[in-house]
């Protein structure tokens, strides 16, 4: 259902910090961010109910009509609410992406960053306070870190901060070195021709 075109991010953004502002007001932006999370994780493990919300073939009325049914009561007003205008206006299958949006915006508010780290062995808690410091350091804000474990790599770390991303592997250090030998032996050769 997560549809990734820029157009639909953007619409996407526009609906998650709304409901991010009208959270704040009332006071529940932490709470709604939970349950949006938790419906996150639902379309996750329910495909039926993905696939409800993603299909151009299901009526908004009998979408209205499920969403009543099924969240009504159980979830805050607020989610409820957000998830019948998302699909009185024909943006349901943006709900995945409504969702990021709220998570990001109200993290930022919160003065925190993802940070995704790559690595070949998992980080200790020293190397992942220093990294946190560092972020902090460079950023200004909290990382939250999101770590993989990538056996391929030789060594060091990937660090992505948002859109910059920090690269001190083993592998990217050696394919500088090859670059440069390969740049060396040309200029060596170069140089041979002209004498």
């Amino acid at each position: 259902m997560a549809n990734r075109d820029e157009k639909s991010l953007a619409a996407a953004r526009v609906y998650g910090l709304s409901l991010l502002e009208l959270a704040e007001r009332s006071g529940a932006a932490q709470a709604l961010g939970e349950e949006l999370l938790d419906l996150g994780q639902l379309l996750d493990r329910d495909e039926k109910l993905r696939a409800f919300f993603g299909s151009p073939l299901v009526d908004a009325d009998t979408r209205r009509g499920m969403i009543e049914k099924t969240f009504r009561g159980r979830a805050s007003d607020l989610l409820v609410d957000g998830l019948q205008v998302l699909n009185r206006h024909g943006r349901i299958s943006l709900l995945e992406n409504v969702i990021e949006a709220y998570r990001t915006g109200y993290q930022a508010r919160q003065g925190h960053v993802d940070v995704q780290v790559r690595s070949a062995v998992p980080l200790s808690d020293g190397q992942r306070r220093e990294l946190a410091a560092a972020v902090n350091a460079i950023d200004g804000r909290t990382a939250d870190l999101i770590e993989t474990v990538d056996p391929s790599m030789l060594g060091g770390l990937v660090v992505r901060i948002g859109d910059r991303k920090i690269d001190t592997s083993v592998a990217k250090d050696l394919r500088t070195v090859r670059a440069q030998l390969a740049d060396r032996a040309a200029r060596e050769i170069l140089a041979d021709r002209v004498a």
